[in-house]
């Protein structure tokens, strides 16, 4: 399987025909607008499966913390409210934008 990589304004042009090749013959087609944002159009089909990959792998790594919590290796810690939440983390109070 091959992936092409287009310019935006290129990909634009064959947008239907990357689109009928990712849904039907699942060739991937890398996007850059500039060096920082860059896409790659995929099927539907497999971007579910990497939505319940990342789902799956997700609920691994909770459940290894639970187990990690059982057996006294990881101290778990309760917030009072989301405000505090928010400042242990380093972001904005509830619902701000920076």
């Amino acid at each position: 399987m091959t992936t092409d990589s287009l310019g935006i304004v290129e990909a634009r042009k064959k947008l239907g025909t990357l689109v009928a090749r990712a849904a039907h013959s699942h060739q991937h087609t890398r996007i850059s607008r500039s060096e920082d944002e860059r896409a790659v159009l995929i099927s539907e089909e497999e971007y579910e499966e990497l939505l319940q990959l990342r789902h799956e792998r997700e609920a691994g790594e909770v459940a290894a913390a639970i187990a990690a919590q059982q057996r006294g290796e990881l101290e778990m810690v309760g917030y009072d409210s989301r405000d505090v939440l928010f400042a242990d983390l380093g972001l904005p109070a509830g619902g701000e934008r920076s």
